[in-house]
């Protein structure tokens, strides 16, 4: 790929375009257009700013393909309100919160976690503690990093429901669940399936409540467990599922969740973890190779790998017939058994 000095300055100018999309989903900008159009006087008036930077909001995101415009009335189009609006399920403003709390400070520090080759949470927060504990202090801080999870997994779930065999299973338990996205859509396609997510301490409440609220709280149980400690429910859990986790820690943590889950797992188990590999010869895909990065500034020793090295991992754990299955959607199935 050859590059030119404007997709230089494409690259370097992004933040633009980013910022500009967090902030109208934190002022909730799209929710006034839910049933009408607006002149830049009207939208001022509803979110109490001045028509000046109202104006320059709406011509940044009526040039950015956010709004349409007619004459001087601008619309949101239909097709853009599943994930624009605040009250839809599919709604954006979570992974937006997310960015402007944590990720956009520690990014502003990649040049320092690259000479240091270390995370960049003290020179951001005035903490080191872990990632976790620091995500999971506020409860709002919560809630957002597991909407955001449960709503970026949805086209991966989409296709892992569809192309893998469930039924062979009599228990899944999914460690990581983010608001149960995937138990839930195994729960409606295969209601024999006995269900359970182990999740951290802090989040547990969060993700019971949720459960409840959307009808499966009886269905799905919770329960609690730390994948490094190795406080994982023993239990005749067929199929266990580790969900876009191990590139969180460093490989050699890595392999110590992998021979924690092993030795929860009973004989003749399965295990897959879902994650986004590096092509083999690390030559991309360009977001992994990016969020490579954004596991350096806020992890400890977080990593994208290939699907060799993540093989490599499954091996040292003690997991037989370790192998990759390709499935529609935007994430690789690692999987390997317990003989």
């Amino acid at each position: 790929m050859t590059l030119n000095k404007q997709d230089v300055v494409n690259h370097m100018m992004g933040f633009f375009q980013a910022k500009a999309v967090t902030a109208a989903l934190s002022l909730k900008l799209f929710d006034h257009f839910r049933d009408t159009d607006l002149n830049a006087a009207q939208l001022a008036d509803k979110i109490d700013a001045p028509l000046r930077s109202t104006e320059q909001m709406l011509i940044a995101l009526h040039a950015m393909g956010y709004l349409t415009k007619q004459d001087d009335l601008y619309q949101l189009p239909a097709e853009h309100h599943t994930f624009l609006l605040s009250d839809e399920p599919m709604w954006l403003g979570w992974l937006g919160r997310h960015i402007d709390t944590f990720l956009y400070p520690l990014w502003g520090e990649l040049s320092s976690a690259v000479k240091s080759d270390t995370n960049q949470r003290e020179a951001v927060f005035g903490d080191n503690r872990s990632w976790f504990d620091i995500l999971y202090q506020n409860p709002d801080d919560v809630a957002d990093f597991q909407e955001f999870l449960g709503k970026f997994a949805a086209p991966f779930i989409e296709g892992f429901v569809k192309d893998y065999d469930f039924s062979q299973h009599h228990s899944f338990l999914d460690i990581g669940s983010g608001i149960g996205t995937l138990p839930i859509a195994v729960a409606d396609a295969h209601p024999g399936v006995s269900l359970a997510i182990c999740e951290l301490p802090q989040a547990s409440a969060f993700l019971r409540d949720k459960l409840g609220e959307q009808g499966y709280g009886d269905r799905i149980e919770v329960v609690e467990g730390d994948v490094i400690a190795g406080n994982l429910p023993i239990g005749n859990y067929d199929l266990i599922h580790l969900g876009w986790m191990l590139h969180d820690y460093a490989p050699e943590t890595q392999v110590t969740i992998l021979k924690n889950i092993y030795n929860a797992m009973p004989v003749g188990g399965r295990f897959i973890a879902s994650e986004t590999p590096l092509n083999d010869d690390k030559s991309g895909p360009e977001f992994t190779a990016l969020l490579s990065l954004n596991m350096l500034v806020s992890t400890d020793g977080g990593i994208e790998s290939s699907s060799e090295e993540y093989l490599a991992r499954f091996h040292e754990a003690g997991f037989s017939n370790a192998r990759i299955l390709e499935i529609p959607g935007p994430r690789t199935l690692i999987v390997g058994e317990k003989a």
